[in-house]
């Protein structure tokens, strides 16, 4: 709020006196607001806003300030008001009054009603909760159908000091204290910064009617109680100004989550290693490389790309599960974070899953290979080309999929089979011979993945776990005279 020039002459107790004559002036509220509007970029030029109009004093207050500034700014409005059916004839009265209040300005009235009984069936949410989710499709629906760019809310300093302290008492990370933010998308909230207390004086001062909700007057809510009781003994015994003191550091906290989520976008891009529909990968050596902070707002993060919204029931505990995830020195584990959503650890990976975790089923198999020829094997989603050469290859070395074999020592028929308990093979370059299984966990293939890794087998003995290690047996030697080549290739139907 700009001073006039004719106040730099007063001494301090005067300037007070005359900010406080500037608060009190109606002219002087909507300044305040008009400055909110601008530093926080709220409207541009020609926007349609929906204005959110319950028929309290707020939203009530909001509407005729907008109204005042609409040609300033050459806002078009829309008044909408969502009739909750939950509290009767009085739910009906405040429906009657806003589509007054829109019909005598002169403005578009979008109304919507729910069906009460609906809220029987809204299961764990309370009815704040059940009612506010509804309150917000209907609002976004009205704006797709007006081709509204912003939806204006009513909430106030004091909204905001109260919505601090209920996510304190539930428990809160840095984003939750923050609060309501002044712009968020389409939502604004151009009465943000200033008080209750101003907001009622307005109303007076400019013969303003409005309804009451008697519902606020009731403290089996938890906000309710919060208003009415919490901030009245906070006020009395430990600071007068306790809803600007929580509203001003609820600023500083959205300030330094905004830094921190923009740290947390860029280590994103690095940490994801793969993404689809149902899962998102995780790079598990970078995640512990970022600052806690980072790494926290990373699974946040993955989360939203997973289910592509907010995550819905992801708290505290689910945070310190993937910390202790991301920390163990189990290679492969995996948690329940709530019902639908899996974290699996597989070695340096972290795997976000939606849905109900499934394992895969492989299927035992025992399959003779043509040698030469092509043999398909759908099972495994695999097809092998064998090849006899009567050359030696400049390079012999095995590929994931390709690997040659001395032929005169290879055993018919060749086969192809998957992975048993007790299996060992003798890697290349190796005297003994080493369990399959640890074969597996040195090359970090995943537990649910190992079965159905392919396996060559002649005469018995594993000659190559395919993609993974090649065996001393059969391999190409100086005195080889025929190479066998076998090549593994996608199965493609």
């Amino acid at each position: 709020m700009s001073v006039p020039q004719r106040v730099g002459c007063l001494d301090r107790w005067q300037i007070l006196i005359c900010v406080k004559e500037l608060q009190e002036n109606p002219a002087g509220m909507i300044d305040r607001v008009r400055e909110t509007i601008r530093r926080h970029g709220m409207f541009r030029s020609g926007d349609t806003v929906c204005v959110a109009v319950s028929g309290g004093v707020d939203s009530t207050v909001l509407l005729d300030i907008l109204v005042r500034l609409s040609g300033e700014l050459s806002l078009d409005l829309v008044v909408c008001h969502l009739n909750h059916g939950l509290r009767g004839e009085e739910s009906a009265r405040d429906e009657g009054f806003v589509r007054g209040l829109a019909e005598d300005l002169g403005l578009v009235f979008e109304a919507g009603r729910l069906n009460p009984r609906e809220a029987a069936d809204r299961r764990r949410e309370s009815v704040q909760e059940w009612a506010r989710k509804r309150r917000m499709a209907f609002l976004e629906g009205a704006a797709r159908r007006y081709g509204a760019t912003r939806i204006a809310l009513g909430h106030n300093r004091d909204d905001q000091a109260e919505t601090v302290l209920m996510r304190m008492i539930r428990g809160s990370a840095l984003k939750g204290l923050g609060g309501m933010a002044p712009s968020c998308g389409r939502l604004v909230r151009p009465l943000i910064e200033v008080s209750r207390e101003e907001i009622e004086r307005y109303a007076r001062e400019r013969g303003l009617a409005h309804v009451e909700d008697s519902s606020n007057s009731s403290t089996k809510y938890l906000r309710n109680r919060i208003r009415h009781e919490l901030v009245p003994f906070l006020q009395k015994g430990y600071n007068p100004n306790i809803n600007e003191t929580l509203a001003r550091s609820a600023s500083v906290l959205r300030r330094d989550e905004d830094f921190l989520e923009r740290e947390a976008e860029r280590a994103f891009e690095e940490v994801v290693t793969a993404s689809d529909h149902g899962a998102v990968s995780l790079d598990r050596k970078r995640l512990l490389a970022l600052h806690d902070a980072i790494s926290s707002r990373v699974f946040l993060s993955a989360l939203r790309k997973l289910e592509g919204a907010a995550p819905a029931h992801v708290y505290t505990p689910q945070v310190e599960t993937f910390f202790n995830l991301l920390r163990s020195e189990r290679p492969n584990l995996m948690v329940k974070l709530r019902e639908g959503l899996y974290l699996k650890r597989e070695y340096d990976a972290l795997v976000l899953t939606a849905g109900s975790p499934e394992e895969k089923e492989w299927t035992d198999l025992d399959r003779e290979i043509k040698v030469p020829g092509i043999t398909e094997v759908p099972e495994l989603g695999l097809r092998l080309s064998t090849e006899v050469l009567r050359y030696r290859p400049r390079s012999l070395k095995a590929s994931a999929g390709t690997a040659y074999f001395d032929f005169e020592s290879v055993s018919e028929p060749l086969l192809l089979r998957t992975f048993r308990a007790g299996d060992r093979m003798r890697p290349l370059g190796m005297k003994g011979s080493k369990k399959l299984k640890d074969i597996f966990i040195d090359a970090k293939i995943p537990l649910s993945d190992r079965r159905g890794v392919p396996l060559l087998v002649s005469g018995g003995r594993i000659i190559w776990a395919v993609g993974v290690r090649q065996s001393e047996y059969s391999k190409v030697a100086d005195g080889t005279k025929r190479v066998l080549r076998v090549d593994v290739m996608k199965y493609t139907g």
